[in-house]
């Protein structure tokens, strides 16, 4: 998995396990919020562990954001919803779709290191993808860790 689609499913709890008292459009401000707040604090994750100088930071972040942009956009164009009723047909039709999937984001991944190359040193390219991870983990864990607050209390 990668860092969008688990900061989305962390969103996703967040969101669930908040106020759900909220009107329609209040609770879209509050997800609006949530996820800037989550931007913001991947973005200050990222600098600060890819220890990224202040030229380097006004070159990546760009190319950084088109990436990430280019990988949701092709999420968002799988449909990867197992259902228990589906065929094997469908089930194995969603299977490819979803290597399919991996596959092009594996492309996406490779184009953007190109890129990036314009703007960080190699070796920082070839930290981003764990530290993505580590921001991830992190995020996950704090989620848990509200869940386990909110129901001890």
């Amino acid at each position: 998995m990668n860092i969008n689609s688990n900061i989305f499913k962390a969103l996703t709890l967040l969101i669930l396990f908040g106020s759900l008292s909220h009107s329609g459009l209040a609770q879209d401000k509050f997800k609006d919020r949530i996820k800037d707040k989550v931007k913001s604090q991947k973005v200050a994750f990222i600098t600060q562990k890819l220890d990224l100088t202040e030229e380097e930071a006004q070159k990546f972040w760009p190319v950084y954001n088109a990436y990430q942009s280019d990988v949701a956009a092709l999420k968002a164009s799988l449909d990867l919803n197992p259902r228990r009723d589906m065929s094997d047909k469908e089930a194995e039709d969603m299977m490819y779709a979803m290597l399919d999937g991996r596959s092009k984001e594996i492309d996406i991944q490779k184009r953007y290191i190109q890129k990036m190359k314009s703007a960080i040193p190699t070796r920082k390219i070839a930290m981003l993808f764990k530290v993505e991870r580590e921001f991830r983990e992190e995020l996950i864990s704090k989620i848990k860790e509200k869940r386990r607050n909110r129901v001890g209390n």
